[in-house]
């Protein structure tokens, strides 16, 4: 090969290579092409709304009916529906007093209650009933159909410590129910007051 031809390849892979590097200089963007950027940014966010609730021990373990023995079998209590001092409920959810803004509560059910053998008991005989105070007579005896989609079960529950929400829960179970053990579940949310579920 000749001078004169090593010359221009020469140039022709200098500016090759030249082109190379301002190219990727241009696509890298600020990291460069050394690994050694840094960029420091800072992330924000703003809680508007707080506040923490706990269960009762009683609605922790679990909605209870119990044996039934006898069909039909109408309004039977869930089994701490009456317990405490005043005959109250020891179903509750409360509200800690650490929040920021009152709480409603939302309830809903998986769907049917069903037994191991594949028995169904239908939800609209599993009713539930609440009240911010219990007592004999509260929650009330008059309870509303669980349904499997979240509905409103106690508003402006406040966030000041002394907010509770109690429950009762009822069942009826029709004559010609099949024998077994049977279940759902029940799900409870809180959401800050005049919140969708």
């Amino acid at each position: 090969m000749k001078v004169e031809e090593r010359k221009f390849v020469y140039r022709v892979f200098l500016s090759f290579v030249i082109f190379v590097s301002i190219l990727l200089i241009f696509l890298g963007g600020s990291s460069g092409s050394t690994g050694n950027a840094i960029l420091n940014v800072t992330s924000n966010v703003s809680l508007l709304n707080f506040y923490s609730i706990s269960f009762s021990e009683n609605l922790s373990s679990g909605i209870n009916f119990g044996e039934i023995l006898n069909l039909p079998a109408v309004n039977v209590n869930a089994t701490a529906n009456y317990i405490s001092s005043n005959n109250g409920t020891g179903y509750y959810i409360a509200v800690s007093g650490d929040g920021n803004v009152n709480v409603d509560f939302c309830i809903k059910a998986s769907g049917d209650l069903e037994s191991v053998a594949g028995d169904v008991l239908g939800l609209g005989n599993e009713s539930y009933s609440n009240s911010t105070y219990t007592n004999e007579t509260l929650p009330p005896p008059i309870g509303l159909s669980l349904t499997t989609s979240f509905v409103k079960s106690g508003e402006n529950i406040p966030s000041d410590g002394t907010g509770v929400n109690y429950y009762r829960f009822w069942l009826d179970v029709p004559s010609g129910q099949p024998a077994g053990a049977y279940n759902n579940t029940v799900t409870f949310k809180a959401v800050p007051t005049t919140s969708s579920c």
